[in-house]
């Protein structure tokens, strides 16, 4: 076992000032009689008292007092004279090369934070699943299973456009030679009527004006007249829908119509009906009425 010596610690010194020895004079002069109150003038001229408790004075010698009080007033002199070299009784005057130290201290007031809200308190619910309302579903539970059933419908791709051919180019339209053959054409059959000029029969002028008037081409009524109504043209340079002539003595006793490549149509003579035939004369002339090309 370890025993402890305590240190020793050297006693504090008390610091010594020239009030000091005024201090120490009011004490002894006190003593047991009790201690009245002196008062000293610190230093810049301003009165200190030095309050003396009155309960450390005896109750039974009040008498006292006064004569103690008279002794402390000259001692305190005598103490005051020496330390600030004054006569004046009780005041201190501070020499004139003492310095007055003035200490300013700034205070701001700091607002008091006002008190924090009390924390929000959530009270969980304490009802078990149990209390819980039982909710019916308003669908049909067979629904429900019907519609789980059906199978996830796959993506279809689109089907791609369809491919639309443009329209194939409009035919031609029929020259007016192509227009003047086609209606001869309709024609074939009707029997030869000399001076006939309609379907139920005609005669070579008759046939060859009615079917140009079909087309809006107007030609006199004889062969003759047909003739001296048209431009002369060569055999080479005549196309379908030109008129061919025979003639004697430069004049034209038969007339048709030229279909090309050595045909023509006409109505020949009583007992032919109209129909088509080579050009059966090699003196034909040819003559063109509009321009049938």
């Amino acid at each position: 076992m370890t025993t402890r010596v305590p240190a020793r610690h050297r006693a504090p010194v008390r610091p010594r000032t020239p009030l000091t020895d005024l201090g120490d004079a009011i004490g002894r002069r006190a003593g047991d009689a009790g201690r009245a109150g002196a008062v000293v003038a610190a230093a810049g001229g301003l009165l200190v008292t030095v309050a003396v408790p009155a309960g450390a004075a005896p109750a039974a010698a009040p008498a006292a007092v006064g004569t103690v009080s008279t002794a402390v007033s000259a001692e305190l002199t005598t103490a005051v004279d020496s330390a600030f070299g004054t006569t004046a009784v009780g005041v201190v005057s501070a020499p004139a090369t003492a310095g007055v130290v003035t200490t300013l201290a700034a205070f701001s007031t700091v607002p008091t934070p006002a008190p924090p809200p009390p924390p929000v308190v959530v009270e969980r619910s304490t009802r078990s699943a149990v209390d819980a309302p039982v909710v019916e579903a308003s669908v049909d539970q067979a629904v429900l299973d019907a519609a789980r059933a059906v199978p996830a419908v796959q993506a279809v791709a689109p089907a791609p456009a369809p491919v639309v051919e443009a329209p194939p180019a409009p035919a031609p339209a029929p020259s007016l030679g192509q227009q003047i053959l086609a209606v001869a054409d309709d024609y074939a059959g009707v029997p030869y009527v000399y001076g006939g000029t309609t379907p139920a029969g005609f005669d070579c002028s008759g046939y060859t004006s009615y079917v140009l008037r079909q087309v809006g081409i107007s030609v006199p009524r004889t062969a003759n007249a047909q003739l001296g109504a048209s431009a002369r043209i060569s055999r080479g340079e005549a196309v379908a829908g030109d008129l061919v002539f025979f003639t004697d003595g430069g004049r034209a006793y038969h007339v048709g119509i030229y279909a090309g490549d050595g045909m023509m149509w006409d109505a020949p003579r009583s007992g032919k009906p109209v129909q088509l035939r080579s050009v059966w004369s090699d003196s034909a002339v040819f003559g063109r009425v509009a321009p049938v090309a």
